[in-house]
């Protein structure tokens, strides 16, 4: 019944939040008095017609006269062709687009870009001119055209001139793009591209807020609340210290939306409600809408379609998001829906049939557009065709004059063809120089890789070969050796002419080394124990008197396999062992955690350490490298002189 709900949300987040995000700084009310002090003090016409610019932009969203004012005084102003046309158009088409004008947005950003192409000091704002030219190109060309424009466009060109900023913005509008196509795990993907990206850039700012926003919206549709609240916890910390800033409407709308997702509903209105106050503050018109619809959706989820159908009226009454002919049908068609609920009948007909109605109006604009658009297509087709004749003229009128001096004309074109042919012989044996030299690279390459494919299967068989020769051996001491040694104790002790305390406590150290060689060997309280009791015995056992080593385990599950098991602890086996060896360590942690399926081991000593750039890998290490490799984990080991080792491994169970 209300299935175009999500769809009618989530299409009016991405049209108004995609205009909504600017990167206006947080802490807006620095950045105006900012600008209107360098407006009043500056003396450089061209940064005080710049921030004028700036100005214009700032008020685009919530005062257009402020707007409309700042940027004339740029246009009118006779020191304008101090600035780049390029700039000028772009910040036109900012003003454009928040009126709502679209064709006339279109024209100024395609100025733009044509102008600050080979503009490399505004490469910035040619980024940002390219994305909102395919964003008010939207309903005309679909989604498709604005992820084409992110991807092919503007990403690219933020990766070639290193603007960090402008990338990570470029890659959470690309996932906010995918998530209003219902694409959520896609918009997932590159929302978490633009995390990586802001990694990069030291200092918090508008763009990461946004990011923050999005990944909320992103995660609250997928449901996942609890991934939500680690974002909104985030952008909440950025906009504590600046209440007056116009980017909390947005994260009120945000809260709303998590709680939604919670079911907490009395929230959810607390939020929007909230969000409307600063939307009205503020002169957030068409964000204060997109609250009016997010409270729509959260009483027709309380099933209160009285408030609902209410919510909807008022919505048309003002008519802000409603002037759009696409976002006016959706809201009739909900209206419809509403008042079926309640069993207003002739009421839901009534609405119903105004959407169809503008629906075959929508249907028969586009009809009209795509007629206009063939037309201008075939009149490009006839006047092609009339250069193509004017130029097949000139070829034939030239080749008359040519033929006058045919001899001359032959001999040029033999000399020429022959040049073309030597040039063509010289590029081909370059050509055929540099690919036999790519051939020899990629069979180096191959063969490096067969080599080292050798080696591990090498390795993997020696590691497999030892473990099966330890358990042989460990075996043949347990049955052999221990049952004859055990037999010569027990004659010892019932022969009063043997009995020797010395002999008896010898016998009993014999049996004991025997014993722990056995238990090393192949401990039998990995097999009957697991991995977390078998590594506490181990690092008992090796206790050192210099030294005290201290366990810990996190979480160990009992059903990790058992060479992943074995593995870990031969790993730990050998690392203890090194820092007996080598470490000169008072203290030793042996650590062995797993979270979910991650199983890690860390090994940590306070030993002499090493510098790992001035010494060749011995045997140990090595095997731990090949153990690690074997269970396909990854190892990690961290040594400074001086500051003790801490060997890492990790692996997926």
């Amino acid at each position: 019944m209300f299935r175009n709900t999500f769809l009618l949300l989530v299409f009016l987040l991405l049209s108004e939040l995609c205009r909504s995000q600017q990167l206006i700084p947080i802490d807006e009310v620095r950045y105006l008095d900012q600008i209107n002090h360098t407006i009043k003090t500056s003396k450089d016409d061209r940064v005080v017609l710049q921030n004028y610019l700036l100005l214009s932009e700032y008020w685009a969203t919530t005062d257009s006269l402020k707007s409309a004012q700042a940027l004339n005084t740029v246009l009118n102003s006779p020191k304008k062709n101090l600035l780049s046309k390029g700039l000028i158009e772009y910040y036109q088409g900012i003003f454009a687009t928040n009126q709502g004008s679209r064709a006339d947005a279109k024209k100024h950003y395609e100025q733009a870009i044509k102008i600050l192409q080979n503009d490399k000091k505004n490469s910035g704002i040619l980024i940002k001119a390219l994305y909102n030219e395919a964003y008010v190109q939207i309903e005309d060309k679909s989604y498709d055209f604005l992820v084409k424009a992110l991807t092919e466009k503007c990403i690219p060109l933020s990766e070639k001139t290193n603007n960090k900023e402008l990338l990570a913005y470029s890659y959470t509008q690309l996932g906010l793009t995918f998530m209003s196509v219902g694409q959520l795990d896609k918009a997932e993907e590159y929302h978490k591209k633009a995390l990586e990206v802001l990694k990069q850039i030291p200092k918090a700012k508008t763009v990461h807020l946004i990011t923050y926003l999005n990944l909320i919206s992103n995660y609250c549709y997928k449901p996942d609340s609890k991934t939500a609240k680690v974002y909104l916890d985030k952008a909440k910390a950025m906009l504590q210290n600046y209440p007056q800033s116009q980017h909390y409407t947005n994260y009120y709308y945000q809260e709303a939306m998590y709680y939604t997702t919670k079911q907490d509903y009395p929230k959810a209105l607390s939020s929007l409600d909230a969000g409307v106050k600063m939307a009205k503050v503020k002169n957030q018109l068409k964000l204060l809408h997109l609250l009016y619809f997010r409270m729509y959706n959260v009483y027709l989820m309380q099933k209160n379609y009285v408030k609902a159908k209410q919510q909807l009226e008022q919505i048309l009454k003002e008519n802000i998001l409603s002037k759009e002919a696409l976002n006016r049908r959706i809201t009739y068609t909900q209206l419809a829906a509403v008042n079926d609920v309640l069993g207003n009948s002739k009421e839901a007909y009534q609405w119903m049939k105004k959407s169809n109605d503008l629906g075959d109006s929508l249907n028969q604009q586009k009809l009209l557009q795509k007629l206009n658009e063939y037309e201008i297509l075939h009149k490009t087709i006839e006047k092609q065709k009339t250069i193509n004749q004017l130029e097949q003229e000139k070829k034939g009128n030239e080749l008359i004059a040519k033929n006058k001096n045919l001899r001359i004309t032959i001999l040029a074109i033999a000399l020429g063809l022959s040049l073309i042919i030597a040039i063509l012989i010289y590029l081909t044996y370059r050509k055929q120089q540099k690919l036999n030299q790519q051939i020899s690279i990629s069979h180096q390459h191959d063969l490096l890789y067969i080599e080292n494919q050798r080696k591990y299967e090498a390795t993997q068989a020696v590691l497999q070969g030892e473990e099966q020769e330890r358990q042989r051996i460990a075996q043949d001491l347990h049955d052999s050796m221990g049952g004859m040694l055990a037999n010569i104790r027990m004659s010892i002790s019932s022969n009063e002419l043997y009995q020797s305390t010395d002999i008896v406590e010898k016998l009993d150290k014999s049996i004991s080394e025997m014993r722990r060689i056995s238990r090393n060997l192949m401990p039998e309280t990995l097999k009957n124990l697991g991995l977390e009791t078998a590594l506490k015995e181990l690092c008992e056992s090796m206790t050192h008197k210099h030294f005290s080593i201290q366990f810990e385990a996190f979480d160990v599950s009992d059903k990790v396999p058992f060479q992943i098991q074995l593995a870990f602890y031969r790993i730990a086996q050998e690392s203890i062992s090194n820092v007996i060896k080598y470490a000169q360590a008072n203290n030793v942690i042996v650590q062995i955690s797993q979270d979910g399926n991650t199983l890690t081991l860390t090994v940590e000593d306070d030993g002499v350490g090493f510098d790992k750039s001035q010494i060749t890998y011995g045997l140990g290490l090595k095997n731990i490298e090949n153990r690690v490799r074997l269970i396909n984990g990854k190892v990690e080991i961290h040594s400074v002189k001086g500051e003790g080792t801490t060997i890492n491994v990790e692996c997926y169970v």
